[in-house]
């Protein structure tokens, strides 16, 4: 039973860093344009497929950005200096979610523009 009990636990820990994430500006519009983006798939001619791969992009760059917040906070947790190596880190990881963010464009505008032009 005490398994079970820890096992519940940790969704309502996970459920909390969802709605800590969903106080930062960027995951909140991350979010909209992604349920945009995704109730827009169902009213063109997207294949069930494509709305999976749309689905997975939204997930990705979401999931990247509370890895991003998460960093930036451990950091700013560690050292309330302002230190060059912190500022390369913090750079890195918002990197890698504008690398996210933009292949999903991509592959949005790749999907949707075959639903319209072929």
């Amino acid at each position: 039973m005490e398994g079970l009990i820890k096992f519940l636990k940790s969704f309502v820990y996970a459920f909390n860093g969802i709605k800590t994430a969903y106080a930062e500006r960027n995951f909140r519009i991350q979010t909209i344009i992604g349920i945009i983006v995704l109730v827009f798939s169902f009213m063109v001619h997207v294949s069930a497929v494509e709305r999976l791969i749309i689905a997975l992009c939204i997930t990705i760059v979401l999931v990247g950005e509370i890895t991003n917040s998460a960093i930036e906070r451990l950091l700013d947790f560690v050292s309330k200096e302002q230190r060059e190596e912190i500022g390369i880190i913090k750079d890195l990881i918002a990197g890698a979610v504008l690398i996210l963010s933009f292949m999903s464009f991509v592959v949005g505008i790749w999907i949707f523009g075959n639903a319209f032009f072929f």
